[in-house]
């Protein structure tokens, strides 16, 4: 009999000792638990704080992008007049309020751009005449800057697009371009038929992007320049794919290389078109 009572004293503590185990381990499951629904709770109350913000950002700029649209109607009647009166008059200074009301006009041009649709107007276009143009209005700049501005283009290089929204796009990069390029640097525009498309280069000397930021440098009200407004680019990649093209940037240390490719070159094709000029 005793030995029956110590048998069952014996089961007793083993079932004791198994149902302590097996709280420890329930317990320990439990926080475990609660740890891993505590981290939970803190990652979705992180995400649903930045998903405010987000949408409070995206609130402010499209306020900001209606009220920049209103103020880019409003200024350019003044810019055409200024312009009219100075393209009147004699010398260098006059000449000088000429380009700068137009560059001023090339701003506004982008805010208006970026709001709206764009439908290209396409036509045979000499890719040579487009960049002389270019280099012509951008040269005075330049100059000022001590930069120099290079031109390789293939004479027979001729591309069905809207010339003007080609202007304007070319020209965002080579600003783009001069904004990062040191004194007695170089920006080169260059173009070339690739089969039956034309390739296009704006390349500067500067030093280069940031790896972290590459990625977002065609993103609208984005810009890593304190006088730049964020359109430039974001309006370049919007002509570019409006003439179902593709735009990429390859960065180093030692400069930057915008490309750009169109479909539909013509090859040996007479141009009568005049050089690209700014819509005004």
């Amino acid at each position: 009999m005793k030995r029956v009572r110590e048998v069952d004293n014996q089961n007793s503590y083993e079932m004791l000792e198994d149902l302590i185990e097996r709280f420890r381990a329930s317990s320990e499951s439990l926080e475990q638990s609660y740890a891993h629904l505590q981290e939970r709770v803190k990652t979705l109350s992180a995400e649903l704080e930045k998903e405010r913000e987000e949408r409070i950002r995206l609130e402010r700029l499209a306020a900001m992008g209606e009220m920049a649209m209103e103020l880019a109607h409003e200024i350019r009647n003044p810019l055409a007049s200024i312009e009219l009166y100075a393209s009147m008059m004699d010398g260098r200074d006059a000449q000088q309020i000429v380009r700068s009301v137009r560059l001023l006009n090339h701003t506004v041009t982008n805010t208006l751009q970026f709001g709206k649709p764009i439908h290209p107007v396409k036509e045979p276009l000499s890719a040579e005449r487009l960049l002389k143009g270019i280099i012509s209005f951008i040269e005075p700049i330049a100059g000022q800057k001590k930069i120099r501005l290079e031109i390789d283009c293939e004479a027979d290089c001729v591309m069905v697009v809207d010339g003007e929204l080609m202007h304007r796009m070319l020209l965002n990069l080579v600003l783009n371009a001069m904004r990062v390029t040191p004194t007695h640097g170089c920006v080169r525009i260059r173009a070339a038929v690739d089969n039956s498309d034309v390739l296009m280069f704006v390349e500067d000397n500067g030093s280069g992007i940031q790896e972290d930021i590459v990625a977002r440098v065609f993103d609208p009200m984005f810009s890593t320049h304190r006088e730049g407004c964020g359109l430039g680019l974001s309006v370049v990649k919007r002509i570019v794919e409006s003439h179902d093209g593709t735009i990429d940037v390859s960065t180093s240390p030692e400069g930057t290389s915008f490309r750009i490719r169109l479909k539909n070159a013509l090859d040996n094709m007479e141009v009568t078109s005049e050089p690209a000029t700014c819509r005004r």
